[in-house]
Parts: structure tokens; sequence; C-alpha cells
């Protein structure tokens, strides 16, 4: 699929909106049963406000573009979809979101706790020059365990001289690398030239105890434009639980 931004095109008007999210599935049936209820309590806040919800299930795990292909398996279930829909990403799910926007008409973008992809960049590369993570957090180290293969990868995505065997060695020790690899879609560089003209909404969890909540407030207001939305209290993975019901308040906002 060819990621070309698509300035103008909106989706058809006073038509209904439906709220996506995508779910990265697994082997085992039961594993995915888990990973949807854990969106139960948003699209139950969600449904309570008059929107029905989708969640959109493919694997990221064997991926070298798992941005892209999260990307696709969402513009590919929402082929046959009229509504009006707003797409939800939450952490490292936001590298994808403008993909799907830059591709097909979208309502609005939500981003939750989320990274910001910048175009033509790998978001860890965004990493090396912003205080993205939270010192001592899960993500911190990661990003510090990572450094030697982060270093060699800049490297090589810069060298014009690079061949694609010297490409495709350095994705096998991206694979190989347990930090690294953990990193979903941050080695994947954007292939977007700007970023799509659409709505955007960013909320962010004061108490997010992964990404800097300073980083996620400056970068809505930088790469986005917008003001974001902060919700007291709220961590970066128990947002879409235990505040279901603000995050929702905040998605659905100005519908």
């Amino acid at each position: 699929m060819a990621w070309l931004t698509m300035p103008g095109l909106t989706a058809a008007p006073h038509a209904g909106t439906r709220f996506v999210f995508h779910v990265s599935s697994a082997a085992g049936g039961w594993l995915n049963w888990l990973k949807d209820r854990l969106y139960a309590p948003l699209t139950a806040e969600l449904q309570k406000r008059g929107f029905p919800t989708m969640l959109v299930h493919s694997p990221v795990t064997d991926s070298d573009t798992p941005n892209e292909d999260r990307a696709s398996a969402v513009v590919k279930a929402l082929e046959n979809v009229t509504d009006q829909v707003v797409l939800v990403g939450i952490s490292n799910e936001g590298n994808f979101l403008p993909l799907v926007a830059a591709a097909r008409p979208i309502r609005r973008l939500v981003y939750v706790n989320a990274v910001l992809p910048r175009p033509g960049k790998a978001f860890i590369e965004v990493c090396q020059t912003e205080e993205v993570a939270v010192p001592g957090s899960y993500l911190d180290k990661l990003l510090k365990a990572s450094q030697g293969v982060t270093d060699d990868f800049l490297k090589l995505i810069h060298d014009p001289d690079a061949t694609q065997a010297q490409r495709k060695a350095m994705q096998e020790r991206i694979d190989a690398s347990r930090s690294a690899h953990t990193m979903v879609g941050f080695y994947e560089v954007c292939p977007l030239k700007t970023l799509p003209n659409v709505e955007n909404v960013y909320v962010s969890g004061s108490a997010d105890d992964q990404i800097r909540p300073q980083w996620e407030q400056s970068a809505a207001r930088r790469v986005l434009g917008v003001e974001p939305v902060v919700i007291s209290g709220a961590g970066h993975a128990n947002i879409y639980r235990k505040y279901a019901a603000p995050l929702a308040d905040a998605c659905v906002k100005g519908l």
C-alpha cells in the first residue's frame, strides 16, 4: 500500500460515527479474548454515549513493519464501513494512526499516552533527541539496553550507500535483540512526507509511568498543534480501564 497523504479527503457528513481500535492478536484464542477484555471498560463507556465500537485484530510479533502492517489491517477491515471513523491508539500504536488517515477518510485520530511519529524518521530517532521516557521506567530501560543497536541503525539509515544486504542484517539484529524488538515499531521509518490533514485529539495521563507526561503534552502542541487533554491520576496502561469514563468524554467531545 502506498502511504500518501490525501488532503481534503473527508468522511461523509451527518453519518454515524464508529470508534475503532487495533488489537495485536496472538496464536491462542483465549489470549485474544483476554486482550479484548482490556478494551471493554472504554468501549462500554463509548457505547453508553451512543457510539458503536469495533476491534480490529492482526499480529505484529513476527513483522519487520508492524506500523504499516497494523495500518493495512485497519484499512482493510474498514473497506465496507460507511460510518465516520474515529481511530484510537495507545502507546506505540501512535506510530500507525496517521498511516490509516493517509490511506482513507478518518473523522478523528485519538492518541492516548502515545508516541507521535515524524515523517521520514523512525521513532527511535526521536528518542535520541527528546526526553520521551520516564527515567527508570521499563521503556527507559529498553532504550538504554538497545543503545548499541540504535546507534548502528541510525548510522545505517542515514547512509545513502547502505546496501540491501546491510539493511537486512540490521533488521535481523533488531529482531534478535529482546529490548529493541520489544519496542514495537520504533525502528520503522515513517513513510509519510507529511502528517495527514485530519482532526487530532491527544489525551495524556498525568501519572503516565512510561512516557513522560511533559513530553506527551509538549509534543501534542508541537507536532499536532492541539492542546492536550490531561486526565489527572491516569497512568500509562490503566487509562483504558480505571479512567475509561473521562477518556471516553475526551474521545467524543465535539462529535
